[in-house]
């Protein structure tokens, strides 16, 4: 009787927690979305915005380069991927030879280049691989690592706006966008390949074909996600799987899924315009508490809309190939810990993370190598995202973060602790006392996004928030987070529980 009793307060616990979290996301959106009133006879010099949907009767936010880009390729892709699926089935059927395929694949990338970026657009595109293929052949990994690493810092230069890469093409400025996006994902699969062509494991598989197929690959040659060569290869190798109408239903229910989130967000920049609002600092400074934690939110939700749509979409179109692509982010309201956060948000780039740095350099070299490890990890992230102040303090304060992680992971598995906390704490004090622990570390995680997201002035716009503001606010938002660490931890651990079962 107490056990089941005992279990109804735990539930109603969690129930509450679930409800204060709801409740002070939605009261801080609403907050917002009454600061937005600001735009109503807002003159668009900067074309920030678009008449919006007829029905809705609102103007619609449009101030994301990114999701504007998207939603233009997404429409001019779909003819082009219908027939790379098409081909790619019946060259599966017909032979079951891989070079064939991969050549299918090389050639289906290339005729969509050459329609949207023009002759120029698919040499770039195809002598960033060749050269990496022969520095494959030519170099150690050591020496191949620097090389990458160098390559980074060109291509800060090649992504400069209106700088001599883009007026030697003679592109606009959004397919300047565009083809920058394409080196930066095709150098992340260059290292990947090039790192296990040095596998000994993985080295038979050093193949130009195949190399510049993963590189060039359709479905995921714009956004990613990143999947990684020795993945790419063993999908490609393994024994075709026929379509079949359990396949269909799964890609289509699947479709519309992503489909429907992606028309919601849409819907929404009507209404909440969290974009257009980071470009106004004078606004943002002036937003009170609420409006500005509810800013900071839409923020996160929707660079996790944009990615689920993205990633979710892509990973989609490789499962019609067969091929086994990294799943959608995890929704960042339910996510309290850093470590948890580049886990699984961005699944494939956590994963290069893991395989090409951290494990090789922290191999047996104890708790130093592995803050060695995550540190160069990091500098990586930075160089990659690209060598900015605002991307330098989001990257530093991540490092900081997971540090912190590490080393209070390492004092909860010491005996001292775990004495104590047998002799003193029940479980649910013990989940209690970690909540609070980490509510602060949410906050910084939080922050640190902010600078990544909207900046270097609106990272400093809350940091302002904080420090200055009363000890009142500070203490509610800390409570906040704290009811956000409980719901995270109670949706993990039902997560972990299903698995088991």
């Amino acid at each position: 009787m107490k056990k089941n009793c005992f279990l109804t307060i735990n539930s109603y616990e969690n129930y509450f927690y679930f409800l204060v979290w709801s409740c002070a996301i939605i009261y801080s959106v609403y907050q917002f979305y009454l600061a937005n009133n600001y735009f109503n006879d807002y003159n668009d010099a900067y074309g920030d915005f678009d008449s919006g949907w007829t029905w809705v009767g609102k103007k619609r936010d449009i101030s994301d380069q990114e999701w504007l880009v998207w939603l233009t390729l997404k429409d001019k892709l779909i003819p082009y991927v219908f027939i790379h699926h098409f081909i790619s089935q019946i060259i599966k059927i017909n032979s079951n030879n891989s070079t064939i395929l991969c050549c299918w694949y090389i050639l289906s990338s290339i005729i969509f280049l050459y329609c949207y970026l023009g002759p120029l657009g698919i040499l770039c595109t195809l002598l960033q691989p060749s050269l990496f293929y022969i520095l494959t052949c030519m170099c150690s990994k050591n020496k191949a690592w620097i090389i990458h690493i160098s390559y980074l810092f060109v291509m800060y230069i090649l992504k400069i706006p209106n700088g001599i890469f883009q007026s030697w093409l003679g592109i606009t400025d959004k397919e300047h966008y565009i083809l920058t996006l394409i080196l930066c994902w095709i150098h992340l699969r260059s290292i990947s390949h090039n790192m296990d062509s040095h596998n000994d494991q993985f080295s038979e598989s050093n193949n130009f074909i195949q190399k510049l197929a993963y590189c060039l690959y359709l479905p995921t040659l714009f956004f990613g996600p990143l999947i990684l060569y020795h993945e790419f290869i063993a999908s490609i190798n393994q024994q075709h799987q026929y379509w079949n109408c359990q396949r269909f239903i799964t890609f289509t229910l699947q479709l519309v899924r992503y489909m429907f989130w992606l028309y919601l967000t849409e819907l929404i920049l009507h209404f909440i315009y969290i974009n257009a609002m980071q470009y106004h600092l004078q606004v943002v400074q002036n937003l009170n508490s609420w409006a500005l934690y509810g800013l900071g939110y839409c923020m996160g939700q929707f660079f996790f809309n944009k990615y689920f749509v993205i990633y979710g979409t892509c990973s989609n179109l490789c499962y019609l190939d067969n091929i086994k692509a990294p799943s959608q982010p995890k929704c960042i309201a339910r996510v309290h810990l850093y470590s948890d956060m580049w886990k699984y948000f961005d699944r494939g780039l956590y994963k290069f993370l893991i395989r090409y740095i951290y494990v090789p350099i922290q191999t047996s070299k104890g708790y130093i190598g592995k803050l060695f490890a995550s540190f160069l990890c990091f500098t990586f992230i930075f160089i990659w995202h690209g060598i900015q102040i605002n991307i330098f303090i989001w990257t530093l304060l991540n490092y900081i973060g997971i540090v912190i992680e590490d080393i209070s992971i390492a004092i909860g598995k010491s005996k001292q602790y775990r004495k104590m906390q047998n002799t003193y704490l029940s479980s649910r004090n013990t989940k209690r006392l970690h909540c609070m622990l980490a509510s602060p570390l949410l906050a910084m995680s939080a922050i640190s996004n902010f600078y990544f997201l909207g900046g270097q002035e609106i990272g400093n716009i809350f940091i302002q928030n904080m420090l200055h503001g009363s000890w009142k606010s500070l203490f509610i938002l800390l409570f906040f987070l704290y009811c956000c660490c409980q719901v995270s931890l109670n949706i993990k651990n039902w997560e972990l529980h299903r698995v088991k079962r």
